[in-house]
């Protein structure tokens, strides 16, 4: 199914690393997706409950998949197409679609289910900041909110959004680290030593791999990669494929701008996650085990209370409410495309007619929240929620992973191969997603 149309809009790739950074965006949307649940949650609770010790896979989880999201958005820009369009290309099987593509859709449902988790985390803050609704109350105004920020099918509200999000949460975990180093609590070096041995303790296994699905950029988001980089006109900057040197350069110039945006997104979103490791490995390490439930968020708001004072847990509500918001904020803009795009796929709409495509986007972005808020209601454990979200995020990188291959080896057009060295970390990223979507599967069996 061919990309939507558009005006032409052909532009020369700017020359400079400071041209490339007035060109950023796709990354900024999906920082405000990851540094969410998987942070202020599960990553705060694995530090919790491991102290330092796992540090080495929060920075694993948080690098080591760049090199996947940087062969998706290559994808893009030589294809024109979001993520399920370009997954469909070639074999197919089953309906006319991809096999693929219905194991997408079937993630997409286990993931509205696990942001339900997140959704219903940020209701419990908003009840602790302002009662008076309750909690069903705060699901359906944070559902509803998110419908009035994403239902528009637009990009650039949702990029502007973002951004203000990353700014709020960055401050407030930042804040907090250069408070904790003037107590008692102080981050030392043997500390940091203790985090980097690469050292797996018992009983933290389902935690610890769920911290490497929602850490750094999760199978969700990369496959998101692609439709924001669509919209913000990569793609369409590069203009339609042509067997000629000017199409080449201008597709290797907007790459470079597009690396240059996936790296400034790991920056800070690998910055941010390992904030709130280190804080959850300092604070509540001591306090012992996190209890699931709606008290959840409280326990973990202790991380600011016990830096400084208990006059300021409001601090960490509004930090907390920002990173949970952000995350369902940028995964109900970001999945609802998803769903556009798999229904454009299956014939129910054509994906090339913009106004019938927005409008679905926008449905989906009203749908999706209020969904997961009631996901959230009928189970009530966060956490249980998160950690659910985050298993499924490691199993589906091993789809993710598949077609990371064919897009560089079988649908990469050969004029455009990449570095030797891009090719060896790409290797690097895919032996390291492989083994953990392994120790999922021995792990789950275990549990059998």
């Amino acid at each position: 199914m061919p990309a939507p149309a558009a005006a032409p809009a052909v532009r020369e790739p700017p020359a400079t690393v400071w041209g490339a950074l007035r060109h950023v965006g796709p990354g900024l949307i999906l920082s405000a997706a990851i540094v969410g649940s998987g942070e202020l949650i599960a990553t705060t609770a694995l530090g919790a409950r491991a102290g330092f010790s796992l540090l080495w896979m929060i920075l694993l989880g948080c690098t080591v998949k760049v090199a996947v999201q940087l062969e998706y958005g290559r994808a893009a820009i030589l294809h024109g197409r979001p993520t399920l369009q370009a997954w469909n290309l070639g074999q197919r099987a089953g309906g006319g679609l991809h096999w693929s593509v219905h194991l997408a859709a079937l993630f997409m449902l286990v993931n509205m289910a696990g942001q339900g988790g997140v959704i219903g985390g940020a209701a419990e803050v908003g009840r602790y900041l302002w009662p008076f609704p309750g909690l069903a109350g705060w699901l359906l105004g944070l559902a509803l909110l998110v419908g009035l920020l994403a239902g528009s099918g637009r990009y650039q509200p949702v990029e502007w959004t973002a951004t203000a999000l990353n700014a709020v949460f960055l401050a407030g975990v930042f804040g907090c680290l250069f408070a904790l180093q003037g107590t008692e609590l102080a981050i030392r070096g043997r500390d940091l030593g203790e985090g980097l041995r690469f050292h797996l303790p018992e009983g933290n296994w389902s935690l610890a791999l769920a911290a490497f699905g929602l850490t750094g950029i999760a199978s969700g988001e990369i496959t998101l990669y692609p439709y924001w980089c669509l919209e913000k006109g990569y793609a369409r900057w590069t203009g339609p494929r042509e067997d000629t040197a000017a199409w080449r350069a201008r597709a290797r110039g907007w790459m470079r701008v597009m690396t240059v945006d996936a790296l400034l997104s790991m920056l800070l979103y690998t910055l941010a996650t390992c904030g709130f490791y280190l804080l959850g490995a300092t604070v509540l390490h001591a306090r012992g085990e996190l209890q699931d439930g709606p008290a959840l968020v409280v326990q973990l708001s202790a991380m600011f209370t016990e830096v400084l004072g208990p006059g300021v847990r409001w601090v960490f509500m509004v930090c907390a409410l920002a990173v949970l918001f952000s995350t369902i904020f940028a995964n109900s803009a970001g999945f609802s495309r998803m769903w556009a795009d798999y229904f454009g796929l299956r014939g129910w709409l054509d994906w090339g007619e913009e106004t019938r495509r927005r409008r679905t986007v926008a449905v989906a972005a009203w749908v999706f929240p209020l969904l997961a808020a009631g996901c959230y209601l009928g189970v009530g454990k966060p956490l249980l929620l998160v950690v659910l979200m985050g298993i499924t995020n490691a199993l589906y990188l091993a789809v993710v992973g598949w077609q990371t291959l064919r897009f560089r080896y079988l649908l990469s057009p050969p004029a455009m191969r990449p570095s030797r060295l891009y090719d060896l970390a790409l290797w690097i990223s895919l032996l390291a997603i492989g083994a953990m979507v392994a120790l999922a599967v021995h792990n789950l069996l275990g549990q059998l």
